[in-house]
């Protein structure tokens, strides 16, 4: 089936609910949730405030789609969709970004309910969505793939609460209006009222020709998604967790004071580079960690643009100005201060960098102070791009409303006052001129740093006490999975493999429950359930309830039959639950399945009905981390490519033999 995934500037229905962006998914908003409430519940009801798109209406794969205002001056909103998808209807039923996560032995639950948030009107087709991404698998990318990159944001949550964040994409990426910082911030605030249980990614985010996770790897010890808690989550390349760190650390303490005189053979312009960001700072960088982390802080409060910011009592020498220097100061300050009001209406936090006010609005509340009109109209048309105090005032045209409209930006702690430097001559005066450094500027100072320091050392840099350089940058770039776990730090919640509890309330209790297939392969036991129960339930409730979830939930239990309860005895279904089951232990119901549903292998689990790969490389992989890899035809092992030294995957001959099968041969007697 194709769903159609309306652009952003469709205009609303009647009666379809307008949901205000930086809000969505927060505690209560736009529905109260339950903490410990299970995802499945959850998300029904959130859908149940959501807009059933007609397109979807009468088929297996159903749509939904939330109108979120992302600001209302300009009026800018966006459509953020949630597709459920029936998986035993879907050609790709098997989960290969489960399997190269490590959660490949997971049963394969009957739905995956994707979030999209479309950049423009795209037809997405809803079954490959999950696949929209290929994170380096050994199959080629399908038509799905190019389709499913037009996506801001696509994130795909398994029905029993395992998910993946498959595609983000910020301005870099194409979006028009939406930071990628506000695009991750949405997903997270859905996983957590949601109440998902764990959320993996592979970060491949870059800057330009930066991989942002060597970058802030380097700069922060974590990944730019490290501030939303994704964290070191599976080996890629047989680089363990302790490896990983270390290399991190190695990069973080290359002292500069050795590095700089080594930079010179890059370019001379190098070395200045660094001399120039250490008198910025006003303190102390040690090594290079300090560095890439004071420049990417500094970025942050640059202005954006190439504009130089002047001192506004530059406006005083232009011919149209009459007015004394002392009434002109007067008047900009108590621009300023308008904005300011205005700005921190809501409250008393300095005003962000983009909010913007009326010309009108600006001068009726400067009218209070300033009661020469023509002055304070000189003043309003003068100040665009000026600098009065710790701020700088912005001018531009609404492009909606073709209202001229001013902002602030606060730039106290851009630069020191011993940084500024240089100035403009000015009627025989040296007008200060701030802003000296731009963010441009500085995005090419940090991709020179990082290309001759990290990503394209010289010869000079590898060798000696620089050596370790290139290993540590290829063991951080080789960590791409990270997993970020909800429950990690909820309380009264069950964790998905280990001991649980039972959670009683006033008229209910909920107990984490799974399942023990007695015919079937233990591998295959699903993770715990939270099950809700009247608190006068029997056991023999108990059973039916699971019987339905687990039936519901995964398409290997579709005939499941609940048989016992572990560490109950039988004839004790009539006895209430609480009775039995011990607060704090967990509740494992021991069933069947029918013949047609037998839990063969790997048939039903995400990792694929294809039997396990042996997994067998040089570089100590020991399992599919969805690196390309080739099978050797001889003891049918896969390795990677790269560490089989085929440069190009695509160069794979048709008959593979590995390092190890070919020593072998060569040492075979020869045959007389």
């Amino acid at each position: 089936m194709v769903v159609s995934l309306g652009s952003s500037s469709r205009r609303r229905k009647r009666g379809e609910m307008l949901f205000r962006f930086e809000s969505f998914c927060q505690p209560g908003y736009p529905a109260p949730l339950p903490v410990g409430g299970a995802f499945r519940d959850n998300v029904r009801a959130l859908l149940g405030l959501a807009h059933l798109e007609a397109a979807a209406q009468g088929d297996d794969t159903k749509c939904w789609s939330f109108q979120l205002e992302l600001h209302r001056h300009p009026p800018t909103v966006v459509r953020l969709f949630v597709v459920e998808e029936e998986v035993h209807a879907s050609p790709q039923r098997h989960c290969h970004l489960c399997r190269h996560v490590g959660w490949g032995r997971h049963l394969i639950c009957s739905k995956r309910f994707h979030f999209v948030l479309p950049k423009r009107e795209l037809s997405v087709e809803a079954d490959g969505l999950h696949y929209g991404i290929n994170h380096g698998s050994s199959e080629k990318p399908s038509k799905a793939t190019a389709t499913s990159r037009g996506h801001l944001l696509h994130g795909v949550v398994h029905l029993n609460g395992f998910g993946h964040l498959v595609a983000l994409h910020g301005f870099e990426g194409g979006s028009d209006f939406i930071a990628g910082h506000q695009i991750m911030d949405l997903w997270d605030r859905i996983c957590a009222a949601l109440n998902v249980r764990m959320v993996s990614l592979v970060d491949t985010a870059r800057k330009g020709h930066m991989e942002l996770r060597l970058l802030h790897g380097v700069a922060y010890g974590d990944t730019w998604f490290g501030r939303w808690g994704y964290r070191f989550g599976r080996p890629s390349y047989g680089v363990a967790l302790a490896s990983y760190q270390q290399s991190l650390h190695a990069l973080q303490s290359v002292p500069l004071c050795v590095l700089v005189p080594h930079l010179s053979c890059f370019s001379q312009d190098l070395p200045v580079v660094v001399t120039k960001y250490q008198a910025i700072s006003g303190h102390k960088l040690l090594n290079l960690g300090d560095l890439l982390r004071f420049m990417l802080e500094l970025r942050t409060r640059l202005p954006a643009t190439s504009v130089t910011a002047m001192d506004y009592r530059g406006i005083m020498s232009e011919a149209s100005c009459r007015w004394s220097a002392k009434r002109v100061d007067m008047a900009a300050r108590a621009v300023v201060d308008a904005l300011r009001r205005r700005c921190c209406a809501a409250d008393d936090d300095p005003p962000p960098a983009r909010r913007w006010v009326t010309r009108q609005e600006v001068r009726d509340a400067a009218r209070t102070y300033i009661g020469d009109t023509g002055l304070l109209d000189f003043v309003l048309k003068s100040l665009g791009n000026h600098i009065v105090g710790n701020y700088v005032v912005r001018r531009a045209m609404n492009p909606v409303t073709k209202v001229l409209e001013y902002c602030l930006e606060d730039v106290s702690s851009v630069l020191p006052a011993a940084a500024v430097a240089g100035g403009v001559p000015n009627g025989g005066k040296t007008m200060r001129v701030r802003f000296q450094l731009t963010r441009a500027q500085l995005m090419r100072d940090l991709a020179q740093l990082y290309r001759h320091v990290l990503k394209e050392p010289s010869q000079a840099l590898t060798t000696g006490a620089f050596g370790a350089i290139p290993v540590a940058v290829r063991m951080v770039l080789d960590t791409k999975h990270f997993v970020k776990d909800y429950h990690q730090q909820q309380q009264g919640f069950a964790p998905v493999n280990g001991g649980v509890g039972v959670v009683g309330h006033a008229h209910h209790v909920s107990l984490c429950c799974t399942v023990l297939v007695s015919d079937g392969t233990p591998e295959l036991v699903a993770p715990y359930e939270t099950v809700t129960l009247p608190a006068d339930a029997t056991v023999g409730e108990l059973k039916w309830e699971v019987h339905r979830v687990f039936r519901e939930m995964y398409l290997g239990l579709r005939t499941f039959t609940a048989e016992s309860v572990v560490g109950v005895g039988v004839g004790q279904d009539a006895c209430p639950v609480l009775g039995l089951v011990d607060v704090g232990s967990a509740v494992v119901v021991k069933g069947y399945v029918g013949e047609q549903q037998q839990l063969e292998g790997g048939g039903v689990s995400e990792g694929g009905g294809d039997g396990e790969r042996v997994v067998d490389c040089g570089c100590g992989a020991d399992d599919d981390d969805g690196e390309r890899m080739a099978c050797c035809d001889i003891c049918e092992a896969w390795q990677h490519t790269r560490c089989a030294g085929i440069k190009d995957a695509d160069d794979v001959p048709h008959v593979f033999v590995c390092s190890r099968c070919d020593n072998d041969v060569l040492s075979f007697p020869p045959l007389a």
